[in-house]
């Protein structure tokens, strides 16, 4: 892949990674919670699924769960619940103290496989990262040069993007960290992201193949 092709798909990537989503808002609250480098090191759960969709769609496996309608509702109604379990998880712990969880070693105990696991499974199960996938990935491609070359180098953009929106994310969401230390400040940051993560699953479920 030439470098002048490259500089041109890397935005591109780059503005993909950035959109807001799942993924993103878990960097972010992750960044509140235990700090930005612990949230982009959990950014790997997220690029594993990424890696295993995108050698699926590499593979054409991408094209039958767009096209069946069966496994594209297998796969988006997982990740339809699992959404809606992280909202209403985090909802419930609305009325958790940060102080008070610091000093029990809730959020230290949480270990980075831990989060890195979340990340995975909010990523694999979101249909709509297979039809990125499938559908733009392809359009990024010099069809005059080797094809499966251009997919890994696209792919490899794509996941190094995700580490630096994530970063992006967490910083922001460690600057809200000074804001939401008594009760009522966390009780609204943790209804504020339930409530995103269940509108997610909303969103989710109203995902189409068209």
């Amino acid at each position: 892949m030439a470098l002048q092709f490259w500089l041109t798909v890397a935005p591109i990537l780059l503005l993909l990674s950035f959109g807001p989503g799942p993924n993103n808002f878990t960097a972010m609250y992750n960044g509140i919670r235990v700090g930005a480098p612990a949230a982009v090191i959990a950014v790997i759960g997220r690029n594993v699924a990424f890696t295993i969709l995108m050698v699926v769609s590499a593979l054409g496996l991408g094209a039958v769960i767009v096209s069946s309608s069966f496994w594209f509702n297998v796969v988006k109604w997982l990740g339809v619940v699992y959404l809606l379990y992280v909202g209403v998880k985090t909802w419930m712990a609305a009325k958790q103290n940060l102080s008070s969880m610091e000093e029990e070693g809730v959020i230290v105990q949480r270990s980075h496989f831990s989060r890195m696991r979340q990340e995975f499974m909010v990523a694999i199960s979101n249909p709509k990262a297979v039809l990125i996938f499938t559908a733009i990935f392809p359009q990024l491609l010099d069809l005059n040069e080797p094809v499966a070359i251009q997919f890994t180098i696209i792919g490899a953009t794509f996941l190094a993007t995700e580490f630096i929106a994530a970063f992006f994310y967490a910083i922001g969401g460690r600057q809200l960290r000074r804001i939401i230390r008594s009760p009522k400040g966390l009780a609204n940051l943790n209804r504020g992201m339930g409530g995103i993560f269940v509108a997610a699953s909303a969103f989710l479920a109203t995902a189409t193949r068209g």
